[in-house]
């Protein structure tokens, strides 16, 4: 097969890897972080068996996965903004098992099933243009490489996306704001909240999204609706935590002292988290040897949990595609129409989940659609 080139060495990105290397078809990831451990990766995943562990499966990966996976963590515990109880889920309520796995955990378990050397550190894209028929790919310290088929797995600004679209990914007019108590207090209010999986509270327009990690730290997210701001982009650091916390304490007036108080339990500096999307129904321009996978096809709110089950389910629609199909482009059109189909009406549903989550009157609706088995 021609030279692959796979930009971003998430989990969708990886797994492709994966699925080609045992398919006897190598490749490279080239990935913009300067190693593994240059960044955290966040809080925890729950993948369904339909989607993201059909990839697993297919990457041979399913004894590792339940080793490292926490079935408990489909716990979920729903609040008002006062801390009382309106809501607990367990696995069985939502019928389907959705095994949780930290990012961290899911991602070192996919580098490690690849070969040394797959993975390119230290390579920031700064674009992708066609030389003749391949492309090529130029880094930011200038140097490049040429290859048959470039596959962008390369997120929200992904520089291969312009290929085939024109349409960028539109700001949904909510923002995170999300910190992480590594080691909870043995009183931290957070951790009885969360208990071993979730801990949502919601008021009008508002909400505070918490979860546990398989360490025991918990991911803290603060949502709210808000003007973009442009001096920021997604990850920006807020180097003051005290401002932060004065500035949130305001905005959650109405909430309980307590609630408020989880965000004294943050222990490290809060992260800046707009979240964008891309239309439900896309129809992408004629082009070759080009092809997209993840949040750099279908980034969505983080909501409904379809985000990295979807990005996975495409790698492995794409890596099926490429060893069915001897003719590159046939199997990236394959791919496209089985995919771009498939997202239409799981987009739709995760912005009517968004707006249910950030809803002016509260979260009736959602709990009715949770009790219901609804997603």
């Amino acid at each position: 097969m021609s030279d692959i080139a796979i930009l971003g060495a998430g989990p969708a990105g990886l797994a492709l890897a994966r699925l080609l290397h045992l398919g006897g078809v190598e490749c490279a990831v080239y990935e913009r972080d300067a190693d593994q451990h240059a960044r955290t990766q966040g809080g925890s995943l729950d993948l369904g068996a339909d989607s993201g562990l059909r990839a697993i499966t297919a990457c041979g990966l399913t004894e590792e996965f339940d080793r490292l996976a926490r079935p408990q963590g489909q716990h979920t515990n729903y609040f008002d903004q006062h801390g009382q109880l309106l809501l607990a889920t367990d696995a069985e309520d939502e019928g389907e098992a959705r095994p949780e796995i930290d990012r961290l955990e899911l991602r070192t378990m996919l580098l490690e099933s690849l070969p040394a050397g797959t993975v390119r550190w230290n390579r920031d894209v700064v674009s992708v243009t066609q030389t003749g028929n391949r492309w090529r790919i130029t880094f930011s310290d200038g140097q490049h490489v040429d290859a048959d088929l470039v596959v962008g797995a390369d997120g929200i600004n992904s520089r291969t996306r312009p290929l085939v679209t024109d349409v960028p990914p539109a700001y949904t007019g909510v923002t995170l704001i999300a910190g992480e108590i590594a080691k909870p207090r043995l009183d931290s209010y957070a951790a009885e909240l969360v208990g071993e999986g979730a801990g949502l509270a919601f008021a009008p327009d508002q909400a505070f999204l918490m979860q546990r990690n398989g360490d025991g730290s918990i991911q803290v997210y603060y949502a709210q609706r808000r003007a973009e701001d442009p001096r920021r982009a997604i990850g920006t650091v807020l180097h003051d935590p005290a401002f932060i916390r004065t500035e949130l304490d305001r905005e959650l007036a109405d909430w309980s002292p307590r609630m408020r108080g989880v965000l004294d339990e943050v222990e490290r500096h809060f992260v800046w988290w707009p979240l964008y999307v891309v239309p439900a129904r896309q129809t992408w321009r004629e082009h070759s040897g080009v092809t997209l996978i993840g949040d750099a096809a279908h980034i969505m709110p983080p909501y409904s949990g379809q985000g990295v089950n979807m990005a996975l389910l495409d790698a492995l629609e794409l890596g099926r595609a490429l060893a069915e199909h001897a003719d590159t482009d046939a199997a990236i059109a394959a791919y496209e129409k089985s995919m771009l189909a498939r997202m239409d009406p799981i987009a739709t549903a995760t912005t009517t989940y968004e707006n249910l989550v950030l809803n002016p009157d509260g979260p009736k609706a959602l709990l009715d659609l949770v009790r219901t088995g609804g997603r």
